[in-house]
């Protein structure tokens, strides 16, 4: 549910130093409402067929399928954004909150690891 947004907020951005509002907004749409309408345009037949073991089996694979471009995209992401001890620690300390409270709202979880981190550095920066 979160990977489409900066892909969207990314296009829109690079639109609109094209062809301004109107490029920001036909790229934005362009890149969204495929994917938009791939949901919603087969939902009710998976509704009405959504027990089928072969319509199963799909799901099944493109849920495997997700599950490691997403698990690939966090180990590209990890290799970048874990390069001393610290981000090293507060990625290990988020994984240990999140772990042990299951419920906590993702914003929430980036605000308070960004927040730490200006903490940090300039605790660092002060010493």
């Amino acid at each position: 549910m979160i990977t489409p947004g900066p892909v969207v907020i990314t296009v829109a951005f690079i639109g609109y130093l094209v062809a301004g509002l109107a490029g920001a907004s036909l790229a934005a749409l362009g890149v969204f409402l495929p994917c938009y309408l791939f949901v919603v345009i087969p939902a009710p037949y998976f509704r009405k067929y959504g027990n089928n073991p072969s319509l199963q089996a799909i799901v099944d694979g493109v849920t495997a399928a997700a599950t490691g471009a997403i698990a690939g995209a966090a180990f590209v992401l990890g290799k970048r954004a874990l390069f001393d001890v610290t981000t090293v620690l507060i990625a290990a300390a988020t994984l240990a909150i999140l772990l042990k409270l299951k419920k906590i709202p993702e914003p929430l979880v980036i605000l308070a690891a960004g927040v730490v981190g200006l903490l940090l550095h300039h605790a660092s920066a002060a010493s």
